[in-house]
């Protein structure tokens, strides 16, 4: 039956990605209190012994609420196991150990059966080296649980039923453990493909929309782009500005100094527009030397103060480091988006415009009426 949301959100917080851990520590919580009310019975019965009954009753209710307490409230975000799967199932394990010396000896196999169980868990959320540390704490517990009780229960004992018993549970619990570090090993290495599939997927679609020379995005993706802005202009109606820009004889660098020297003009270009112009802005290489620039919410005027700045950068720094003698310069044309109009038609504007700023002298900027 499914738990009003409401109620729903006041036992597992508001962040979904956090309602498995706190859901699974609420139902190990229910069950600590569960067993806690099953002690409280057994002691009047005989069935408990009422000398470490209260350290056992202490046990669970200290896990039922601490460890609840430590998820639901966040604190344990910041841990390296922020689900403390690790913890609670090595509290578990000690709660058994003390639910061990607590029954009469008739039901202490019963309880020591449960060890193995806390596994099972776990095999889901711990690494393979984590499932064979819990394992191995739990098998030094076994023991010295059946140490301790010869102990705390010497009229009770019967040493060779008890290591029996001892011997008996090991085997289960290594048992369990092999199929956990079986489980585990599955999930970490299907983990690792999928992280390996994911990295593979983002690189191959980096490529797909990034020139792999100038690591802008290439001119499909600027076009997805403008497709997307547009339908939210025709929503909004805000000021967009398209700028066009080309580098002025840029043939002359690949004559003069080969198409090495070239490549690496374009990738120190495409760096400073992507730094000069604002964080907003989206540089894309258009083709060539071409480069295209879309400038959300700015007009053409304020669109021209980024275009001075990366001028300024571009002509009074030396340009390539290696190479002091080559000097740039570009020249852009700017269109103000209309509307009533497409991004390509848009885009033939501020074209068209810098088609005028190359006819004019270059090295200038022209406005698209």
């Amino acid at each position: 039956m499914a738990l009003p949301p409401p109620l729903l959100r006041l036992l597992l917080g508001s962040d979904p990605e956090r309602h498995a851990a706190i859901g699974l520590t609420l139902s190990t919580s229910g069950r600590y209190l569960f067993n806690a009310g099953l002690v409280l019975a057994a002691v009047p019965l005989g069935y408990a012994s009422a000398k470490t009954a209260p350290y056992l009753l202490a046990c669970m209710l200290t896990g039922a609420v601490v460890f609840y307490a430590l998820l639901r409230l966040g604190l344990s975000r910041r841990l390296p196991d922020p689900n403390l799967v690790m913890a609670q199932a090595l509290y578990c394990a000690l709660t058994v150990a003390v639910g061990y010396l607590t029954v009469h000896m008739h039901f202490r196999g019963v309880v020591l059966a449960f060890m193995p169980a806390i596994l099972l868990p776990t095999q889901f959320a711990l690494s393979p080296r984590r499932i064979r540390q819990l394992t191995l704490a739990m098998f030094l517990l076994l023991i010295g649980t059946t140490a301790v009780n010869w102990y705390v229960n010497e009229g009770e004992t019967h040493i060779y039923g008890d290591i029996l018993r001892c011997a008996y549970v090991s085997a289960i619990l290594l048992a369990v453990c092999e199929v956990a570090l079986r489980v585990s090993r599955a999930r970490h290495d299907m983990k690792l493909k999928s992280e390996a599939l994911a990295k593979a997927l983002h690189k191959v679609e980096h490529m797909a929309s990034h020139d792999q020379l100038t690591g802008l995005i290439n001119r499909h993706r600027m076009h997805e782009i403008l497709d997307k802005e547009w339908h939210r202009l025709q929503r909004q109606h805000h000021p967009t500005t398209l700028i066009m820009m080309d580098l002025d004889h840029f043939k002359r660098v690949n004559d003069s100094h080969g198409h090495q020297v070239g490549d690496a003009v374009l990738r120190q270009f495409a760096l400073l527009a992507d730094t000069c112009l604002r964080d907003a802005d989206v540089v894309a290489r258009w083709g060539g030397e071409e480069f295209l620039v879309f400038c959300p919410d700015t007009t053409p005027e304020q669109a021209l103060v980024a275009l001075n700045r990366l001028r300024e950068q571009v002509r009074f720094q030396p340009f390539l480091g290696q190479h002091p003698t080559v000097t740039i310069t570009f020249s852009a044309g700017l269109a103000a988006v209309r509307p009533s109009e497409s991004m390509d038609s848009a885009i033939d504007r501020a074209d068209q415009a810098l088609y005028q700023a190359k006819e004019a002298g270059r090295d200038r900027f022209m406005q698209s009426p």
